[in-house]
């Protein structure tokens, strides 16, 4: 009987010293039998060289800067899917700027033993203020939110930040949307597929990791001048972008949902544009 293989699929894009710190955790860690995918989305500042200088049995698939997170992930899921006889293989796919402890490896191979039908997630803290960030979240359809999960039970969307399943599982869900949704929301809709395709979501308490809030995206727009904020409020760095948010509540909620989330969302979309724009030309007289 053959031993399942771990695959770690690790998205980066042009922070080396970030990367180095999350590869020197893999190179502690105390289980030691896995594969390091590592995706490497047109780095320019020697991310992948340094990676192999530390790792030199990680595989390296390099992009143009155009992946994008959802759009990484595709690309590693492809790799998976070439290799033979990934079904009974643990999956890890994991963000580079976390910290977590020697025995996060092997804690979450313990745990996923005899799991074939689930996802675990790892609970997620502020590396800043110690804090629970994140341990499983309900996805309201109906009113288009995201609570933290009162119970397991309650559990139907996970990230992807220190998320094990089994190879077979993550065949069944089926790829990303990397052109419908390149980086944000990418993961929820993925989960929350998973998670209506029947395979149980899980968070574990023995499982944890740190994560530095500081090296994500933006929510905050710049007001140089009107053309520079609609750049950025449309761009796939944007966690608000209402194209991005259109294409989740279409890919992830019931249809009947869909007149009332899409209005309210480009509803807000213009009140924002509105308001900066006002805000910009208000300044501009002063």
């Amino acid at each position: 009987m053959m031993i399942p293989k771990l695959y770690i699929l690790l998205p980066v894009h042009n922070r080396r010293g970030i990367t180095e710190r999350f590869v020197r955790c893999l190179n502690t860690q105390s289980f030691t039998d896995y594969h390091l995918v590592l995706i490497d989305d047109g780095s320019s500042d020697g991310t992948a060289e340094m990676v192999l200088e530390h790792i030199p049995s990680a595989t390296v698939l390099r992009g143009n800067g155009d992946w994008w997170w959802g759009g990484s992930l595709q690309q590693g899921i492809d790799w998976l899917k070439e290799q033979k006889n990934i079904g009974e293989d643990l999956i890890l796919i994991i963000n580079d700027d976390v910290f977590i402890e020697d025995d996060f490896l092997e804690n979450g191979w313990k745990l996923m033993q005899g799991m074939d039908g689930t996802m675990l997630q790892a609970t997620i803290y502020s590396e800043k203020s110690k804090d629970i960030l994140d341990r499983g979240m309900f996805f309201d359809a109906k009113n288009m939110t995201f609570l933290p999960a009162e119970s397991s039970e309650k559990i139907n969307c996970l990230t992807t930040n220190g998320l094990f399943m089994v190879g077979k599982n993550l065949i069944a869900v089926g790829d990303f949307y990397p052109r419908l949704l390149p980086h944000y929301l990418s993961d929820y809709e993925f989960t929350i597929r998973a998670h209506r395709k029947g395979i149980h979501l899980l968070v574990s308490p023995d499982i944890k990791l740190w994560w530095n809030q500081e090296t994500t995206g933006f929510r905050a727009f710049s007001k140089q001048s009107f053309l520079h904020f609609m750049k950025e409020y449309f761009s796939k760095k944007s966690a608000l972008n209402p194209f991005y948010w259109s294409s989740f509540v279409i890919l992830a909620c019931p249809a009947r949902y869909l007149p009332r989330h899409l209005f309210r969302i480009w509803k807000n979309a213009l009140k924002t544009i509105f308001k900066h724009a006002r805000g910009i030309i208000f300044k501009g007289a002063q």
